[in-house]
Formats: structure tokens, sequence, C-alpha cells
């Protein structure tokens, strides 16, 4: 029997580590001190316990608690040790993102007002989420981006069940790619330049830039760089071997 895993490390980029933070990003196995210059570790390992939305609801109950904020009852005194996504008793994360939003001002805040009504907050918490509630909830942490680095891979040696995985999460832009990415762009050009089908081959190129394109947040500016980017193709004039 073969096992899978997937494995990452990255760093938030920011100030200073703070208590929204900690409470946040602490079960990455968050270290404020490393790599230091505005950048502190994170990390997903397989063999430790994967953070749960259930544990992401403890974690800022707790710091509701802290700020004197009026916190309902959880309902259950072992919700940090339930794998469940029932661990949080009646409370919701919904009633607690609310309550801290209130108290850091981001009522108002689209991004935030959307993943709270949007998400659905079960199983596995992801760093994009996390994110949005980190910049809302800006208590001097100034954070600015989540740069992550992974790998799934295989107890056995069996085809396509390694890889790599990456993404760059902002306010501008948010990017993800993996190793699968390029065997599929590679077939999906060698059958068109096979064919002779350079318009499909042109086309499949250009799904890719607009996947590129769709990650940069503000239409305006988005549109502007389509624009550019289409000048600085057609200008291109570096040297080139002919198909």
């Amino acid at each position: 029997m073969a096992n899978n895993y997937f494995d990452a490390t990255g760093v938030l980029v920011l100030d200073q580590v703070t208590p929204v933070i900690s409470t946040l990003f602490g079960r990455f196995r968050l270290d404020p001190t490393y790599p230091g210059n505005g950048k502190a570790y994170i990390a997903r390992i397989s063999y430790y316990r994967v953070p749960q939305w259930n544990d992401v609801l403890v974690d800022l109950t707790a710091l509701a608690a802290r700020l004197d904020l009026p916190v309902p009852d959880m309902g259950d005194d072992e919700g940090e040790e339930d794998d469940s996504n029932e661990g949080g008793g009646d409370l919701s994360i919904e009633v607690v993102l609310d309550l801290l939003a209130s108290h850091f001002g981001a009522e108002e805040d689209t991004d935030l007002q959307t993943l709270i009504k949007h998400h659905g907050f079960q199983d596995e918490a992801d760093l994009e989420a996390l994110f949005v509630i980190a910049t809302a909830f800006d208590d001097g942490h100034r954070l600015i981006a989540v740069e992550f680095e992974g790998c799934w891979h295989c107890s056995k040696p069996r085809l396509f069940e390694f890889g790599g995985h990456g993404c760059f999460l902002s306010r501008e832009v948010t990017l993800y790619g993996d190793s699968s990415q390029a065997i599929y762009l590679g077939q999906d050009l060698r059958k068109a330049l096979l064919a002779g089908d350079l318009d499909e081959a042109a086309a499949r190129l250009a799904l890719e830039a607009s996947g590129w394109l769709e990650s940069i947040h503000d239409e305006r500016t988005r549109e502007s760089l389509r624009l550019r980017l289409t000048e600085r193709l057609l200008a291109n004039t570096a040297p080139h071997r002919s198909l």
C-alpha cells in the first residue's frame, strides 16, 4: 500500500509578528525569527496535524477573549482536540469574524465580508482565506504577501505522484502554479506544432498568458497590462529560431 503526502514551507512577508498573525498562522509552525529581515517562516508538514478551520475558530475565539470582546460560549471544552467540524459547538467562525471585524474597524472590508458570506470554513484551513482575514485585522503586522512552496510525494515511486506547487498571495496579485502545468502545456503545444496548426498553438499560449493576467486583482491595471503585453509581443525583434 502506498501513502501520499503534501509538505510545504514558505514565509509571511510583514513588518512584525503580532497576536493576529500568531492566531491565524501559529499552527503552520510559525517561526517569527527565521529567516528574518521582514519574513517569518511557516510550514505544512504532513506528519504533524494539518491546521483545520476548527483550529482557527478555537484560536480566534481565544484572541477575541484576550481583547475583552463579548465572545459567546463555544459550548465544547474539547474543541481544540476535536478533528471534526463540530468542535466549536454552536459558535461559528462567521460570528467570531464579525465580532473581530467590529473591533478592527473592518466591517466594510469587501474581501472579508465576501469571505465570511461564501467560504464555508470546512476542513483544512487555506492560506488565501487566512491572508484575507489577516489583512483585514491589521494590529500592526502589515502583512503584504505570503510566499509558499511545496511538493506532493508518494511512499512508492509511482508515475506522476510526485510534483511541486507554489503560490504567491498579496492584495495585488494571487498566483498559483505547479509542475504538472509544464507537462500539460508542452503536450498541447507539441500536438499543435506536429499538426502544423499554428493558430491552435497561439491560442494555447494566449490562454496561458490570460491565466497569468487574471491573477492581477485590479481590473483597470489588468487591462492596461494586457495592452502593454500585446505591444511588447508585436514589437519584439529579438533573434529567434524559425519554425
